[in-house]
């Protein structure tokens, strides 16, 4: 959905003619689109760089499809543990925007870079050479 453009963000209520705040409830400063909560957003941009550490490569922002080439193009061997990074982050930023906005939680950009590489850990340990990959994490 985050690639489709799917996610019901402020943008896309707005457009819909629903009255909702358009401030980012992760950084509570740029306007929330997809676009920003994925990658231009500090908030997320800080778990991203902490959980792809071992990429080398995030001194800009790529947007998710970059990611996903530049995983495919240079990581073959490791790609499937990296694309489940970016899928969790996703899913778990997501998971933080809605707490914020509905819930009147929130949790630092630390805390939740910890939650999810303890969820993607939980899950690579069930794959055949899952033990393998934990250096990456």
């Amino acid at each position: 959905m985050t690639l489709k453009g799917g996610l019901k963000t402020a943008d896309c209520l707005i457009s819909r003619g629903i009255s909702v705040s358009n401030t980012c409830a992760l950084c509570h400063y740029y306007d929330e689109n997809i676009s920003h909560i994925f990658f231009e957003c500090d908030y997320s941009f800080a778990i991203i760089s902490t959980l792809m550490r071992n990429l080398g490569f995030l001194l800009l922002r790529p947007n998710i499809l970059q990611l996903f080439e530049y995983i495919d193009e240079t990581h073959s061997k490791d790609k499937d543990l990296y694309f489940l990074l970016v899928c969790s982050a996703v899913y778990h930023i997501w998971l933080e925007r809605n707490d914020r906005k509905f819930g009147g939680k929130a949790i630092s950009s630390t805390s939740l870079a910890i939650k999810i590489k303890i969820a993607v850990f939980s899950k690579i340990m069930k794959w055949k050479k899952g033990g393998t990959l934990i250096d990456l994490l």
